[in-house]
């Protein structure tokens, strides 16, 4: 058997990172390789990993200078499954503790045409912080065949359907479905609660704030979930259909990000939003352009607050909130592979987005 195993990452404690890689590199050889791929953490970070995973037999690592840009966990699987080189293919996550002979028994799950995933042990707080033997930790309780992440997969099945699917952006849905793409394309989707042979530590969750200035969109996650919906009703088997997946980022095209050659101005009515992103959609600019986004100067002012009593025309003025989730969704559907930096001040209540346009 050969086996890459993909473990995505954006700025998972370094304590849970180590005792994961730590679980598995003890169990790697020539045939079975690990390949984490970190994308977007803190450029400080990133060198503390490189340094840890320096010295790692059968691991190596991929940085994407990402920083600035939603989570896109779908392209950094795809990134590696593009470069794979091995028979079988497995995505973990960097929460997992491996069975000590996980190596070795997830040899029986092997098949060239079927999938396989596996149910995860869910740790408390407190049994995450311990130091045990694989099967002397104590379970709170076990995923069940909804819980899609931990999958091993056939390369050229998993190739077949054009991996995952990039319009995932954030969390959620991308797992479930590469399953459901694959069943209707015929293929058996096994769930083995057999055995345990992951264990989830606890970690904290990240929970945006008004002080984060990362991207993040309020209800992405539900527009996920609708659109794996429609997957489904529809018997949608590829992804990613023309266009171009699993791109390596361009380091050079990103450090361009730093100097901005056009500055957009925009104020957040929803006739300005609409042509910003309709302009573009259609390839209008080129070079490295800054937009920055502004509430409209009228928006509250008496004045508008008189007409709108009056019942008199004001321009359709819109949240800042409102301006985020319409530009980023602009970038998810025409710009997921352009090289971009998003920032959204919610305290000095302004968006500033630099893209490189002429990098593809």
């Amino acid at each position: 058997m050969s086996l890459t195993i993909v473990i995505p990452n954006r700025n998972r404690d370094l304590v849970t990172v180590k005792r994961t890689l730590a679980s598995i590199a003890i169990q790697l050889h020539a045939d079975v390789k690990v390949v984490v791929i970190d994308y977007g953490s803190e450029v400080v970070y990133q060198k503390e990993l490189e340094q840890y995973i320096a010295v790692l037999e059968n691991v190596s690592l991929m940085c994407c200078p990402t920083q600035g840009q939603l989570w896109q966990k779908t392209r950094a699987i795809n990134i590696v499954l593009q470069q794979c080189d091995t028979a079988y293919f497995m995505v973990a996550d960097m929460d997992m503790l491996f069975h000590p002979e996980f190596v070795i028994k997830i040899q029986q799950y092997v098949h060239p045409d079927e999938v396989t995933y596996f149910k995860v042990g869910i740790l408390t707080e407190e049994e995450s912080t311990l130091e045990k033997e694989f099967g002397d930790y104590q379970v709170k309780f076990y995923t069940n065949e909804e819980a899609t992440g931990m999958t091993l997969f056939p390369v050229t099945i998993l190739k077949k359907i054009r991996g995952f699917d990039e319009f995932y952006h954030g969390w959620g849905s991308e797992d479930t479905d590469v399953h459901i793409r694959l069943r209707n394309l015929g293929i058996p989707v096994h769930f083995n609660e057999k055995e345990t042979l992951l264990l989830h530590q606890w970690h904290p969750k990240f929970y945006r704030s008004k002080e984060s200035t990362a991207p993040y969109h309020y209800y992405l996650e539900r527009v996920n979930y609708e659109y794996l919906m429609l997957s489904r009703k529809h018997k949608k088997v590829h992804a990613n259909v023309g266009k171009e997946w699993g791109v390596l980022p361009n380091e050079t095209a990103y450090k361009a990000l730093n100097t901005p050659e056009i500055t957009i101005d925009c104020t957040s009515t929803l006739n300005a939003l609409t042509a910003l992103c309709f302009q573009l959609s259609e390839g209008v600019w080129e070079g490295v352009v800054q937009i920055v986004i502004q509430l409209h100067p009228d928006a509250t002012s008496l004045k508008t607050t008189i007409k709108k009593i009056a019942k008199k025309r004001t321009p359709l003025f819109i949240s800042l909130e409102a301006s985020n989730s319409m530009l980023l969704e602009t970038i998810i559907k025409n710009h997921r592979n352009t090289p971009y930096n998003y920032v959204f001040d919610r305290n000095k209540e302004i968006i500033s987005c630099t893209m490189n346009l002429s990098s593809l």
